[in-house]
């Protein structure tokens, strides 16, 4: 089973910052990679980014 991550909108500390990031998530392909090279998909769904592993 893949491993997720899910972080919720209102753990970042700013509002502004929140819609930044909401509008560059809905705009973008983003992916994150760790230290060991894994490569995670980041989506937005129900106020929550979420980060898969292997997307």
């Amino acid at each position: 089973m893949a491993e997720t991550y899910v972080i919720p909108m209102g753990d970042i500390p700013s509002r502004k910052l929140r819609k930044t990031v909401k509008v560059f998530i809905k705009e973008e392909d983003v992916f994150l990679f760790d230290d060991d090279g894994q490569e995670f998909g980041v989506t937005l769904e129900r106020n929550k980014i979420i980060l898969k592993l292997g997307e």
